[in-house]
């Protein structure tokens, strides 16, 4: 009964102070991609008399305002509380008001990692609420035209729904009116504090490549929304790099360069997680020269491997990543176009340049002399080797003493023979004497 009698009351304060009337009334709002809408507010007019029609057409021939207006019939924008475009049209027995304005604060507007949500502010509605309820008088209606890329996620009340279009018509009684909806968009990239890609070359030549990228998160929800993709990415190095195409192998002479790959998102908080990716090539980091330098081997460093790096045929280093090149132990470096620290290589950038040479040596081993005392006195001072060494000669002494017969018949004859053979020469050097 209140509402009834609140509405009557409105009704009557309109038709006392003005002699026009307004028979409905509609709220046409279109909203752009970034929550910014144009509303036109569009109204259809009763004049009492064609005598009152009349005088509104003489008083805005030359130009409509919102004072000429306000004569007849209060008419002031609904939403916002500035100044509106008005124009005034017939359609047939249709005498029209319209306004138009924009406003930018129409919706609240909550931007998320994959999309961006756009709910109605409430309080904009206040020349309808009634206590705690929002009434929609009859003849009223209100509608929003959303972009076609967006999904409609909440209608409250029940609204009319078609397309991109939600459509309120009076009368309605309601606790809530809300409208939200959401448009999908592109993540923003995340912070990637540093890129440190190590090199652990190897004594054939060949290596394995670490590449740690540390990230600073925004927030928890883009945290939240890498460990997702991290688990779908896997080890798919492919999925990583259409994820964020500032991760990619750096070390490779062509896409099929790569094998055993594994990666691993190590969580540790917004500023400490870090993304590792280990590798190794097909291919060796060092190639090893043919001509070699006495006791010594060349390595020199296969450029090819900065392929990924190259563009416009220059090796670029991007900013905030390291390269760090550890060589085997025994090496010794000959050249390097890179700074050399404790042993190591380093290249950080931001740098360019276009190539690269580093050259190292490695020292070729040599086949030690034999020391026959040495040895004589590791088997002595061994229990083991003495113990072996006496099991041997008991066994070559049975052998001796069982064969003793044919052995000694064989040095016999050995000695006869050889004798001989001395007779004969000694006789043959007398005869020629």
């Amino acid at each position: 009964m209140k509402k009834t009698v609140w509405l009557v009351f409105f009704v009557f304060l309109v038709s006392f102070s003005f002699s026009a009337k307004i028979d409905e009334t509609s709220i046409n709002v279109i909203v752009d991609s970034e929550g910014n809408s144009l509303i036109e507010e569009t109204y259809f007019i009763s004049f009492s008399d064609q005598n009152e029609y009349n005088s509104f057409k003489e008083k805005i021939e030359e130009n409509i305002s919102a004072e000429i207006v306000k004569e007849f019939v209060e008419i002031i924008p609904k939403l916002e509380k500035k100044e509106a475009v008005i124009s005034f049209e017939e359609q047939g027995e249709n005498k029209i008001i319209k306004t138009s304005y924009l406003s930018d604060s129409l919706f609240l507007i909550n931007e998320k990692i994959t999309s961006t949500e756009f709910s109605l502010s409430e309080a904009k509605f206040s020349f309808l609420k009634s206590d705690e309820e929002i009434i929609f008088p009859e003849n009223f209606s209100l509608r929003f035209v959303v972009p076609r890329e967006t999904k409609v996620k909440e209608v409250v009340p029940t609204a009319r729904v078609f397309s991109n279009t939600v459509e309120w018509t009076g009368p309605i009684i309601t606790n809530k009116l809300a409208l939200t909806f959401s448009m999908d968009k592109t993540p923003e990239p995340i912070e990637i504090k540093e890129t440190i890609i190590e090199i652990e070359v190897q004594k054939n030549g060949f290596g394995v490549v670490s590449e740690k990228y540390l990230f600073k998160f925004k927030s928890q929800e883009e945290l939240e929304f890498f460990v997702e993709n991290a688990q779908k990415n896997g080890s798919s190095l492919l999925s990583w790099n259409t994820f964020d195409n500032r991760i990619f192998v750096h070390i490779a002479e062509n896409d099929f360069d790569t094998k055993n790959a594994s990666v691993e998102f190590v969580e540790d908080g917004l500023e400490n997680s870090f993304l590792n990716i280990i590798y190794e090539n097909e291919s060796p980091i060092f190639i090893e020269q043919k001509e070699k330098s006495g006791r010594f081997v060349e390595w020199v460093f296969n450029s090819k491997k900065l392929t990924p790096m190259v563009f416009g045929g220059v090796i670029i280093l991007p900013e905030n990543t390291l390269l760090e090149i550890t060589l085997p132990a025994n090496a010794e470096i000959l050249q390097s176009d890179m700074e050399i620290k404790k042993g190591k290589i380093l290249w950080e950038g931001y740098k360019t340049t276009s190539k690269i040479n580093v050259v190292y040596l490695i020292k070729e081993n040599i086949a030690p002399t034999f020391n026959l005392s040495a040895a004589i006195q590791g088997i002595l001072s061994n229990k083991e080797t003495l113990t072996v060494l006496f099991v041997v000669l008991v066994v070559v002494g049975l052998v001796l003493y069982v064969k003793r017969d044919s052995i000694g018949g064989k040095i016999e004859n050995f000695i006869l023979k050889n004798s001989k053979i001395e007779e004969a020469e000694k006789t043959e050097i007398e005869i020629e004497g």
